[in-house]
């Protein structure tokens, strides 16, 4: 059982997932938190799923590629989420900026299936890891609002719209620096491992995430 712990954990974020798609359309005071600490365990269990595969050596190739994938199901379904609550406004930026960072996510993902038909299986690397960091940090921020807005001030008693305002602009910081994390590694991607999708080398390596 304890073998599988990493890749149970793994999926555990898409049940998350569902649950953040709910709590989201709730109105009752508590759904705001309960859907931030949802996208926050998204977030640590990342980190949580991958130290135990490495530290107790249960790292697979069915665990990376599954890792990586469920964190993209997991990432683009929450920026979708948060361009419907408006938290972004769909605007000409950030619908499309939106629409790039899918676009990204499933171009590697699509080259990451290709190289593993060539018996290629590539694991995260830095450039990877850290736009997958800003990412998650943008989403948790600019779904905090809703939590300072409603759910504290409800139970407080006090104003929270400069405190959500605040929260709010730094979410569209994290936000821009993600996207662009996301591109300008993606564009490294396609300039490093490209060949693996056209060409037939069996080079084993590192990858963007």
């Amino acid at each position: 059982m304890f073998r599988h712990l990493p890749n149970i954990i793994t999926f555990s974020r898409i049940a998350v997932l569902i649950a953040l798609v709910w709590l989201v359309h709730q109105a009752w005071t508590g759904a705001a938190t309960l859907a931030f600490f949802c996208i926050l365990y998204g977030a640590i269990s990342d980190f949580v799923d991958g130290y135990i595969a490495r530290k107790y050596d249960l790292v697979t190739d069915f665990g990376k590629i599954m890792d990586a994938t469920v964190d993209k199901v997991m990432v683009l379904g929450a920026f979708v989420l948060i361009l419907y609550l408006g938290l972004l406004e769909p605007t000409w930026a950030h619908a499309p900026l939106v629409a790039l960072i899918a676009l990204r996510e499933l171009g590697m993902t699509w080259m990451r299936a290709a190289a593993a038909r060539k018996g290629v299986v590539l694991a995260a690397e830095k450039a990877g890891k850290r736009k997958t960091i800003w990412q998650t940090t943008a989403i948790c921020v600019l779904l905090a609002v809703p939590m300072f807005e409603g759910d504290v001030a409800a139970w407080t008693g006090w104003p929270m719209n400069w405190v959500g305002l605040f929260v709010h602009l730094n979410g569209y910081i994290y936000f821009y620096y993600a996207a662009f994390l996301t591109i300008t590694s993606g564009a490294l991607y396609v300039k490093k491992y490209g060949f693996l999708v056209f060409g037939r080398s069996t080079h084993r390596g590192g990858a963007s995430k």
